[in-house]
């Protein structure tokens, strides 16, 4: 009987400790608080970075494509880039009309040429090509994704940091 009170009285005491004190939540939200201050803007700078990082990507994913319609099907292929609207098109291996419009902000800095065209064989018409994106990060920092096709249609993307 007398142990049966003993851990009666243990569990009283021990339910009265649970929990966190004002001090210690104070605390975690201070650290939380600072955590938010200094590493928001880290975030964002990378979330810009990361939009004309990925819309360079799936330009490229796209050249590809182009490319490869024109192989199978033995036709030609292009890929039209209006740098004025922010988007380009292009015909995929099923003859659906596909049109991509770049993500805000991002946005065509130059296309040469304006229609990519590959031939049966797989090489660009016009010999070769570049297609440039930007998208500005912070105020003194842009960055630049340049997209070179030579003549057998082998893409290489180049990064710069610019001026905005």
């Amino acid at each position: 009987m007398e142990r049966a009170k003993r851990r009666c009285r243990k569990g009283r005491a021990r339910r009265s400790e649970l929990g966190f004190s004002i001090t210690e939540m104070l605390v975690v939200l201070a650290l939380a608080a600072m955590m938010i201050t200094f590493v928001g803007p880290a975030f964002s700078e990378s979330y810009r970075a990361y939009k004309v990082r990925a819309a360079t990507l799936e330009l490229t994913d796209t050249l590809r494509a182009a490319r490869q319609v024109a192989v199978t099907t033995r036709t030609s292929a292009s890929v039209a880039i209006n740098t004025t609207a922010g988007c380009y098109s292009w015909t995929d291996v099923k003859g659906r009309s596909r049109t991509v419009t770049l993500p805000d902000p991002v946005h065509f800095v130059s296309a040469s040429p304006a229609t990519i065209t590959f031939v049966t064989n797989g090489t660009v018409s016009t010999g070769t090509a570049t297609v440039s994106l930007q998208n500005t990060v912070t105020k003194d920092r842009a960055d630049r994704w340049t997209l070179d096709l030579n003549t057998v249609g082998r893409i290489t993307t180049t990064k710069t940091v610019v001026a905005p």
